[in-house]
């Protein structure tokens, strides 16, 4: 038979028990799940106040970050209103320093208009200006006139074929008048004299010489079309070698530079291209005078240009390009070509042609150097500086084999030029060496019969070389040492030569 052995005192008092607790916790279940429920409910209200606050907090946090950000942009409009305030002070302050430092400027320049000023008739400026120049000349060999050579005649033995003088004869004064605008022009006036007219006739003074109006011009002036009359250097022919020692006569005259100061009117129309290109049409009308001295004392006669009653003309067309030069106002390079034409009236002894084409050229090469020069070709150019001083030839023939001798004039051909070679590396010093020649037609001379009354209407070519150094230790003064050679030729004799050595000391005003 099966046995049960019952559990221990302990926990037949705990099972009862256990039973007991599990009867009323099934009675008690509802009221613990309705106190469940109040719990929730109550937790749920304290997290929705919960929200609530710290969506408050939000919205104020909020509200304090827009405050922040309102104050920060009034900050910084501040900030730029302060910056302002201080650049336009700044700005003022330097607005007022230069016009202090302009006022200044324009009271010296009162002050110096005040001391240079020259009174006139009228309320436009006029300025003088000119050269103050001592020329020392020491001449070896026999020339035509001591102060400014152009010519080497031959030596006469026994004699001194040589001389040594000194003269101021070349100095120069100058008129420059500003006018008033006429038809949107502006106007200027300039005249320019020196001493190289007739020499004086007191034996102490022998070598000065009289006022001569150098050259004089009338100019009106628009944006691109330049018109002016005056006495001027001829529009074809405008450069000149650089020489201190002969100004009187500019350097290589007679040796293929053609020079004359002449009555023109010339109008010139500019047209450019940007700041670094320039084309030039230029036209005159001038009034050439004859080779050689007025055969009347007293009273001018009329040249056979003027007798034709045609004026000659002048025709330029140039083109200049590249950067300015230091101090100049003209472009570095310019090239052109030109041309010439004159009637010459003679009267019974009848009546030319004179024409000529020519160049000219100016380069500025590299390192300072600079090439410059002319050359022409033509008949009857004894009247512009050129054709060994001569214009025509007369030639005779028999009317008939009992007629009456008849003479004829011949226009007289000649080709020639020169050029310079200029070493300028800073503004106070440059060195300058030239060459220059006018050759005439020898042949045709010889066949003219040509009168060999004097040194100039036998010469058939004429050659100049010159070296000078010019120094500038101030903008007015200058010093200057040159070195010329002269060869010239006539018809039926062998070259002449001459040498000269010369000095010039002068001052600008």
């Amino acid at each position: 038979m099966r046995t049960y052995r019952l559990p221990e005192p302990s926990l037949r008092l705990a099972i009862p028990a256990a039973a007991a607790l599990a009867i009323v916790q099934f009675l008690h279940a509802p009221s613990l799940r309705a106190q469940d429920s109040t719990d929730k409910q109550e937790i749920d209200k304290r997290f929705a106040r919960m929200q609530q606050q710290i969506d408050a907090q939000q919205q104020q946090l909020d509200e304090y970050r827009n405050a922040i950000k309102a104050l920060q942009q009034q900050l910084a409009v501040a900030t730029a209103s302060n910056t302002t305030t201080t650049t336009d002070a700044t700005t003022l302050q330097q607005a007022v320093t230069e016009i202090r430092e302009e006022q200044s400027a324009q009271q010296a320049e009162i002050a110096v208009h005040e001391q240079a000023k020259v009174e006139t008739r009228s309320r436009y400026n006029m300025r003088i200006g000119g050269l103050l120049l001592f020329n020392a000349f020491a001449n070896d060999g026999a020339v035509d006139s001591v102060d400014v050579p152009v010519l080497a005649v031959p030596r006469v033995e026994g004699a001194s074929n040589g001389s040594l003088g000194a003269s101021l004869r070349q100095s120069i004064v100058t008129l420059d008048v500003t006018g008033p605008k006429l038809w949107g022009a502006r106007t200027y006036g300039n005249l320019q004299m020196d001493f190289f007219g007739d020499l004086s006739t007191a034996d102490y003074t022998s070598s000065a010489g009289s006022v001569r109006m150098r050259a004089a011009s009338l100019q009106m002036l628009w944006p691109s079309v330049n018109v002016h009359a005056g006495l001027e250097r001829l529009l074809i022919a405008p450069f000149s070698p650089t020489s201190y020692a002969s100004i009187g006569e500019p350097a290589l005259a007679w040796s293929g530079n053609l020079w004359a100061w002449i009555p023109q009117l010339t109008a010139a129309k500019t047209f450019s291209f940007g700041e670094r290109q320039q084309l030039s049409f230029a036209g005159a009308l001038a009034d050439i005078p004859d080779p050689g001295p007025n055969t009347n004392a007293y009273l001018r006669n009329a040249t056979a240009a003027e007798s034709s009653r045609y004026p000659a003309s002048e025709g330029r067309i140039s083109y200049a390009w590249g950067a300015s030069q230091s101090g100049q106002t003209t472009l570095a390079n310019a090239i052109a070509i030109n041309g010439y034409w004159s009637p010459h009236d003679y009267g019974e002894y009848g009546s030319v042609d004179a024409w000529a084409g020519t160049a000219d050229w100016r380069f500025a090469l590299t390192h300072g150097f600079s090439f410059t020069g002319a050359a022409y070709k033509g008949a009857v150019l004894g009247g512009l500086g050129g054709g060994v001083f001569k214009d025509v030839s007369a030639y005779s023939y028999m009317h008939g084999p009992d007629g009456p001798i008849i003479y004829k004039v011949i226009p007289l051909r000649d080709v020639g030029g020169w050029a310079q070679l200029k070493f300028r590396p800073v503004d106070w010093f440059e060195v300058n060496e030239a060459f220059g020649q006018d050759n005439g037609y020898a042949q045709q001379l010889r066949s003219a019969h040509v009168p060999l009354t004097n040194w100039y209407s036998g010469l058939a070519r004429n050659q100049s070389f010159l070296s000078n150094v010019i120094f500038r230790p101030t903008n007015s003064i200058l010093l200057s040492l040159e070195y010329r050679k002269l060869r010239s030729w006539q018809l039926i004799l062998p070259a002449n030569e001459a040498q000269i050595f010369g000095l010039a000391a002068g001052f600008e005003f």
